[in-house]
């Protein structure tokens, strides 16, 4: 599994505090202007409706990131152990399934001018298949 980065949660009190409004806000989306679903309705049911609702933001959250990620990838990540510097050419769809659903981006496309070889900065082991 990956690493954090800083070892830190996330989950600041003003990102708790937006959640619960995000919520609050979902709640409306979902079931209309009584914000809930009509009575009897089991809790398993409920469940199924937030889990919905939850893998569709994080998945999106995903998406979201590595797109903007992608799109400001340093300079450093286009060198190689060698000290090659590779020349960005464009970029390539990459999809990865994960748990939450499909995530795509437009992953940079690079090039190795003296090697002449296809060079992609992202690491390879990204995605639920490589932990």
């Amino acid at each position: 599994m990956a690493h954090r980065t800083d070892g830190k949660s996330k989950l600041s009190p003003e990102v708790r505090r937006r959640l619960a409004e995000l919520a609050a806000e979902s709640r409306g989306l979902i079931y209309g202007d009584q914000r809930c679903p009509e009575w009897g309705t089991s809790f398993a049911e409920i469940e199924i409706d937030a889990n919905e609702l939850g893998h569709e933001y994080i998945r999106l959250l995903m998406e979201q990131t590595s797109d903007e990620q992608s799109r400001n990838m340093p300079s450093a990540a286009l060198t190689v152990e060698s000290g090659e510097a590779a020349d960005l050419i464009g970029t390539e769809p990459r999809t990865i399934e994960t748990v939450s659903g499909p995530v795509s981006w437009a992953e940079p496309k690079a090039y190795l001018p003296e090697s002449r070889k296809d060079f992609f900065p992202s690491d390879p082991r990204l995605g639920v298949e490589g932990g």
